[in-house]
């Protein structure tokens, strides 16, 4: 995850330490979030 956070940093030299660091880590929670719905609404099959 820092590393993310220190790509993201040199990426956009202007963004300061602490957002490039809770940026990919509210991507990650929203891919969770996202996923996590997905999984209740489609359909479930029995194998």
């Amino acid at each position: 995850m820092a590393t993310l956070g220190t790509l993201l940093l040199s990426l956009v030299p202007g963004m300061g330490v602490r957002d490039a660091l809770v940026t990919p880590l509210l991507v990650q929670l929203g891919g969770v979030l996202l996923t996590g719905l997905l999984s209740l609404r489609l359909p479930r099959t029995v194998a």
